[in-house]
């Protein structure tokens, strides 16, 4: 009997070793393995949120406009760029102009934009590296946005878009992996701001329809050939994916904040949810959305707001303009003890023409006067958006330096 038991235990042991060792006898660590992480500190450089729901820039507390440098480093991803570095002239300029911080895109938009983290992972964290470096010479913070497009992941590992809502879908897995390679490889960066998990998602969630409002099929940009209800999401879905990206964040950072990049609420989103109509929602529900849509731990409000938001009415029966919708924004943010981040505003001179000017001066001064802690402007640097939408500010079109101009002054106010 004692001589089985120690075969067993033998037997148990080559097991175990064939089972964790991979070549050369080396330990495979699963993908959901933290052992060999040092474990996290008191406090990151960046931004955090105290106790009564205030913004602290390094322990301080902190007012300021930065810009959206949406393909700073995505710019860097694609075959023949992958030693572009014209973001170094980007940061230069910003930093002339005392412009504290960029929200930026992390990773590829479609999965086809993926490749070159899936192909050659090294090559990918070597231009992250440089990007970030580069940030931290030109004292630029950085908010980087994990997710920007959505279904991208979900299609990446051959999954409909809703198991976003699954926790122990390959979507999860592929995400938990990717945060905890970024976040634990530049948690120490004073460069590195806060994390973001993805941008607008809100704006996709409880849509009507079975065969409508489906995301986009391209699939020569890697995504399936067709979609179907199971591509939809729901409010239910968002909370679990922003509820599931924090936690993964706060394993490796416990102080920086976690932004879920949401728009401001569709205004009839609290009938969306629970009557699946396109009524418009009253104030107070626009404020209780705005807890749903960004959940704890996420510990930040995030809109993004334009002109446009208000034209056709906002809130049922009590219509406002734009200073009006921050105003109700910054009282959603005392309500739930949140910092407000306005993550994308600005005034699109397509659409406004010789009126843009004041278009912008009305987002400014809203900001201005309500007080709002953080805010980006759409968009710096993106060419496509020089024509297509009249919004891009870069060092090449003059017309528009006024926008960053006004900026500056505001963030000396501020200060």
């Amino acid at each position: 009997m004692k001589l089985s038991i120690k075969y067993l235990l033998l037997s148990l042991l080559v097991s175990m070793c064939l089972f964790s060792c991979g070549k050369e006898g080396k330990t495979e660590i699963p993908s959901d393995d933290d052992t060999e992480i040092p474990p996290k500190k008191d406090q990151y450089p960046g931004l955090s949120v105290s106790a009564n729901g205030e913004l602290l820039l390094n322990g301080l507390p902190y007012k300021g406009i930065g810009v959206n440098y949406f393909n700073g480093f995505t710019r860097t991803l694609d075959e023949g760029q992958y030693n572009d570095d014209s973001y170094k002239i980007g940061f230069a300029y910003l930093k002339e102009r005392n412009i504290p911080f960029i929200r930026f895109s992390l990773a590829g938009y479609w999965p086809k934009n993926w490749d070159l983290y899936l192909t050659d992972k090294e090559k990918f964290f070597q231009n992250l590296d440089a990007f970030v470096k580069s940030a931290e010479e030109f004292e630029i913070g950085l908010i980087p946005s994990f997710f920007w497009h959505t279904p991208t992941v979900p299609d990446l590992v051959g999954e409909p878009v809703n198991r976003w809502g699954k926790k122990n879908s390959k979507t999860h897995e592929f995400m938990r992996r990717f945060i905890r390679e970024v976040v634990v490889r530049y948690r120490d960066s004073p460069a590195i701001w806060g994390w973001e998990q993805g941008n607008e998602v809100n704006l996709a969630v409880d849509l009507p329809g079975d065969n409508s409002n489906l995301p986009p099929i391209v699939p020569s940009l890697g995504t399936p050939s067709s979609r179907s209800r199971e591509d939809k999401l729901s409010t239910s879905d968002l909370k679990v994916m922003m509820e599931a990206f924090a936690q993964e964040v706060r394993k490796y950072d416990g102080t920086r904040i976690v932004i879920t990049g949401n728009a401001i609420p569709r205004s009839s989103a609290w009938n969306l949810l629970h009557n699946q109509q396109w009524t418009r929602d009253t104030r107070d529900q626009y404020i209780e959305m705005m807890g749903v849509q960004n959940p704890e731990p996420v510990n930040v409000l995030s809109i993004h707001a334009y002109p446009g938001t208000v034209e056709d009415g906002y809130f049922f029966g009590d219509e406002v303009d734009y200073n009006g919708l921050i105003e109700v924004s910054m009282a959603a943010a005392k309500s739930h003890r949140k910092p407000l981040f306005l993550g994308e505003w600005g005034a699109q001179q397509a659409l406004f023409g010789d009126s843009t000017y004041d278009k912008y001066m009305e987002i400014l001064n809203a900001i201005e006067q309500h007080q709002v802690p953080l805010s980006a402007m759409w968009v710096f640097d993106y060419p496509p958006h020089d024509e297509e939408e009249g919004i891009n500010v870069a060092p090449n079109n003059g017309p528009r330096e006024y926008m960053l101009q006004e900026i500056m002054k505001v963030n000396q106010l501020f200060r």
